[in-house]
């Protein structure tokens, strides 16, 4: 009789595990279709925000660069990487101070 009821109670417990854990992967399908489904959405609006951005022609609104700036800039940057001591393994070297004083 006993072990009967034992029987009876662990029978029930296996059930109510696969009831539980059957509900709990229910629940966790409805939540991965309504994550998919966001995202989908979310793709969808990012692509036509992209779209929309492309086709405003923001190039018409910027302002215009003027050339002496750039040919002035390009005079500084090949200046300055010309003037950079280096060894034959390209490392920097150090640069001794130069004695300014009178």
């Amino acid at each position: 009789m006993y072990i009967e009821q034992i029987a009876i109670q662990t029978a029930f417990l296996v059930i109510l595990c696969g009831f539980i854990f059957g509900t709990q992967l229910y629940v966790a399908k409805i939540v991965l279709k309504n994550v998919n489904n966001r995202i989908t959405q979310l793709d969808g609006n990012l692509a036509e925000a992209i779209q929309t951005v492309i086709n405003t022609n923001l190039s018409e609104n910027m302002p215009t660069v003027n050339p002496l700036v750039n040919i002035f800039a390009d005079l500084l940057k090949n200046s300055q990487e010309n003037n950079i001591p280096r060894d034959e393994k390209g490392q920097f070297k150090v640069i001794e101070s130069k004695d300014t004083s009178l």
